[in-house]
């Protein structure tokens, strides 16, 4: 009943009511309109700052080398980091392109991989093996399209002869204007180590190009060396002078078995082990060391510190693991040894107690070294027994040996060794979000790389959206708490010209919350009327604006918008002020006694 009593009064008094709605309407309208233009703008140059990954790149200026293994880390412990792949040197990366309709230019390969944000957000796809994605000024030149085929051409001059090393691939997709001016084509790595290796003149053999293969070359941490007769002080430090060892001492016998994994008898010779301090030497400190020999009845075995190294026999078994050392004699009867008498091949692995006769199985080796990987087939003599060692001939072991420093990789199509990548020469690098840029840059310059990042118009934005903020709040402010006073002052002279008929209301029974009550209806639905209006206003506003300004505006943008969230917070906001207006208000009319009213009669 006390909420029909309310509405009909202000309907009763409809002149001064729809004052008061027109009142509380021109303070929300302008407002709106505000804080509209503010969400809008801000809104919409975040939303080009996020979507637009460009804004999100760290591109390095100088080059420099980064290893497998730094990409490896960057991926694992920085999470701020959302995409990362590496680059080959500049110079590697130019091809002609031809397109179907037999159009060339000059491309630049660009790598590209999962999760690429570039793509992502431009309206294209990551492209697989045998396919590649343009930016939109190389399908123009080349009038090709998406579905097409795109043949691609590198170049180099080897000796004086220019060879060529041509590849096919299909068009993913073309990307969006905006994500590059570039004549450029995006593949996938393997295809830019390809073009890398090729112009530096090496063979490609997954693409049929022809050159020299970068095959691994044995390297070994030292060498025993067996002689009948020890070495006096001057000449053991002559052996180890311009020879690339470093260290010399004389050796047990019983030691030779943790050394080169089987025991060697000294009878009556002097074994010396000379070794390097850090890097590994090549087969010409071997051969130093012969040459200083010459003459001394001298035996050199080359020797490397234990591989680790695991072995596995076929799919679902369990790897073995076991320690690889190197297996060889120079310069001497290998019979005055008691080393085993089987050809040991390139390919075979020997355990100790092994003679080689009874055959070999096939087992896939993998060594692991840092971050660096190596599986290739072996054929083995002897069980394997874990944590045991095996022996190989010294030109396997010497190569396997590498990994230590470098990536290898065995090529089936060859059937060798092959020394892979050493590093590359860039990236392209995006943060996660347009937040996390600075904290990207400071990690990467903290590592001695200069990079180049969009930062100052990041911050440029952020700049606007505090200073709109703070704007508005003061305007906001000032509004808030005229329109409150207004409401306030009208409310309470609405209840003072009804003291009487609250007070009979009180004499009929009413209570005093529901006296209360009667205001608060009535500041809630001029409130609620006033804020209906000036959503209406700010609709037609909003329309305007947007239309005035479209030309600059994207597909999705406005100009001057309200989120639902807004809006929400924007009603509650008007309810709390005009419940609290009323109830001063009504806290008026309560204190007084009904009384008064029969004295007034």
């Amino acid at each position: 009943m006390i909420i029909r009593l309310a509405v009909k009064d202000l309907v009763h008094d409809w002149l001064l009511s729809t004052c008061l709605i027109l009142a509380i309407a021109s303070i929300i309208a302008p407002l709106l309109i505000l804080f509209g233009l503010k969400a809008g703008t801000i809104q919409t140059m975040r939303g080009r700052l996020v979507e637009d990954p460009k804004n999100r790149e760290i591109r390095p200026v100088t080059a420099h080398s980064f290893s497998r293994s730094w990409f490896d880390e960057v991926r694992k412990n920085h999470p701020e980091v959302g995409f990362v792949i590496p680059m080959t040197r500049q110079i590697s990366t130019t091809v002609i392109g031809v397109g179907p309709k037999g159009r060339k230019t000059q491309l630049t390969l660009l790598a590209t991989g999962d999760g690429d944000p570039l793509l992502l957000d431009n309206g294209t796809v990551v492209p697989g093996e045998g396919e590649c994605v343009l930016t939109s000024s190389a399908a123009e030149s080349l009038g090709a399209g998406t579905g097409d085929s795109l043949s691609l051409t590198a170049t180099r001059i080897v000796h004086g002869r220019r060879d060529r090393g041509t590849l096919t691939v299909r068009i993913r997709g073309i990307l969006d204007p905006r994500a590059s001016g570039l004549k450029a084509v995006f593949v996938r790595l393997d295809v830019l180590e390809a073009v890398e290796d090729f112009k530096d003149g090496r063979a490609v053999p997954a693409y049929g190009w022809k050159g020299e293969l970068p095959e691994a070359y044995p390297v070994f941490d030292g060498a025993l060396v067996i002689l009948p007769n020890p070495l006096s002080r001057l000449d053991q430090i002559m052996l180890v002078n311009n020879t690339g060892f470093s260290a010399i001492r004389e050796v047990k016998a019983e030691e030779t078995a943790d050394l080169v994994g089987l025991p060697l008898e000294q009878q009556g010779r002097t074994i010396y082990l000379v070794t390097v301090k850090k890097r590994p030497v090549g087969e010409e400190s071997i051969r130093a060391v012969e040459r200083k020999l010459r003459g001394k009845g001298a035996v050199v075995l080359p020797w490397m510190k234990p591989l680790p190294i695991s072995l596995q026999s076929g799919e679902g078994e369990a790897a073995v693991k076991v320690r690889l050392m190197a297996l060889a004699a120079s310069g001497g009867k290998p019979g005055e040894l008691p080393l085993p008498d089987a050809a040991v091949g390139e390919e075979v692995l020997l355990f100790p107690g092994s003679s080689g006769k009874e055959g070999t199985v096939p087992m896939t080796l993998e060594a692991a070294w840092d971050s660096r990987v190596l599986r290739m087939p072996v054929r083995v003599a002897g069980q394997p027994e874990p944590g045991g060692t095996v022996l190989a001939d010294v030109a396997l072991a010497g190569r396997l040996n590498l990994i230590r420093q470098r990536n290898l990789v065995w090529d089936p199509k060859s059937e060798r060794l092959l020394l892979s990548r050493r590093g590359y020469a860039g990236f392209r690098m995006y943060a996660a979000t347009i937040d996390q840029v600075a904290e990207v840059r400071k990690f990467i310059e903290e590592q001695g790389i200069t990079v180049r990042t969009r930062e100052e118009r990041i911050a440029e934005v952020k700049r606007l959206d505090r200073y709109l903020s703070l704007i508005f709040w003061l305007i906001a402010t000032v509004g808030v708490v005229g329109g409150i006073s207004a409401l306030t002052a009208s409310l309470y002279a609405s209840v003072e010209r009804k003291r009487k008929e609250l007070n009979i209301l009180r004499l009929l029974g009413f209570l005093k919350r529901q006296i209360v009550l009667f205001p608060v209806c009535q500041g809630l639905l001029l409130s609620g009327t006033g804020l209906v209006l000036a959503g209406g206003v700010f609709w037609l506003v909003a329309r305007l604006i947007n239309h005035l300004f479209s030309s600059h505006l994207q597909a999705r943008e406005s100009l001057c918008t309200l989120s639902m969230t807004h809006v929400l917070v924007l009603i509650a906001g008007l309810c709390c002020c005009s419940v609290l207006s009323a109830t001063l208000a009504a806290l008026q009319a309560v204190r007084l006694d009904p009384a008064e009213a029969l004295r007034d009669e």
